[in-house]
């Protein structure tokens, strides 16, 4: 039986040499800015380069307590929310804009997944550690499974680890399932989007833990996520929120920062990508990201 101190030693040994691993992967393949896609310097920033950084700034309150995205008053529900009688607490790191939209789109789409690490740290950087405390398990919006083979990986769960990582919170893969395939998202009418998710999750085994943080790359209308949330509730769950990565600003009640994404009353989605898994998205093909990760 191994010892804690054999086990401390381990871990020490296995740090370094993962350390002395992404040296040598650094120095074949540079670091590059997940924006522009230049390489960084080597004493510089590691994941945005200081032309970038203002690029892809996370958001700052006040902010929409369901949605997450910027509102005029901290604290408020903005109408979006209040109209669809939102339940489940987002929190987003950035608004979609034209930069986090290509970033995004070349981490789900064209086998970025080295950026999950880099949205990780932005993430832990920007909302801070104490917006972990008290959670048990992060858990990733599952794919399909025909969708995940045809992509390769599921980057919510890419994303997941990464957290983990930082965090060192649990990741859940094998209790919330996708079990059947949807229709994409985009374009769908509210009523629609809630029909096409009826029975698409399940869940797989009994939750032990009480406290969960839904993990997903985008936040549109919601109901991709709130579905996860009612099923985990119904496990047993006692708080559940979720973070994700951007969310679409739909409403002239949420400001809009310049080159941010807009949705108006007839909720024209197409753009927005909230589709887990369906490669309809256009983005630019002369801009590549790092070597996948």
């Amino acid at each position: 039986m191994e010892t804690r101190t054999g086990k401390r030693r381990r871990m020490g040994l296995n740090k370094k040499l993962r350390g002395l691993i992404d040296a040598a992967l650094d120095w074949v393949y540079p670091p590059r800015c997940m924006v522009c896609t230049d390489i960084l310097p080597v004493n510089g920033p590691k994941w945005i380069c200081e032309n970038c950084g203002g690029l892809l700034a996370p958001i700052t309150p006040p902010v929409c307590v369901k949605c997450g995205a910027p509102t005029e008053t901290d604290g408020s529900i903005c109408s979006a929310c209040r109209a669809r009688k939102r339940v489940l607490s987002n929190t987003s790191i950035f608004v979609y804009d034209d930069a986090a939209r290509e970033v995004i789109h070349r981490f789900k789409y064209n086998g970025c997944r080295g950026y999950a690490a880099g949205f990780a740290k932005l993430a832990a950087d920007s909302l801070g550690m104490g917006f972990f405390d008290g959670l048990e398990a992060l858990v990733p919006v599952p794919m399909f499974p025909r969708k995940r083979r045809r992509r390769g990986y599921n980057q919510a769960e890419e994303l997941a680890w990464a957290l983990s990582e930082t965090t060192g919170i649990t990741v859940l893969i094998d209790y919330l399932k996708r079990v059947r395939e949807t229709r994409p998202q985009a374009g769908l009418t509210p009523v629609e989007r809630t029909n096409n998710l009826k029975g698409a999750f399940a869940l797989d085994k009994p939750l032990k833990l009480k406290s969960f943080l839904l993990i997903d790359d985008i936040y549109t209308t919601g109901e991709t996520l709130e579905a996860c949330a009612n099923l985990l509730k119904q496990g047993g769950a006692e708080q559940v929120r979720s973070l994700t990565l951007a969310v679409a600003v739909r409403r002239e009640t949420q400001l809009k920062p310049e080159g941010a994404e807009v949705y108006g009353a007839d909720l024209n989605l197409k753009k927005a990508g909230e589709d887990h898994g369906h490669e309809n998205i256009q983005f630019n093909e002369n801009i590549r990201g790092s070597a996948p990760g």
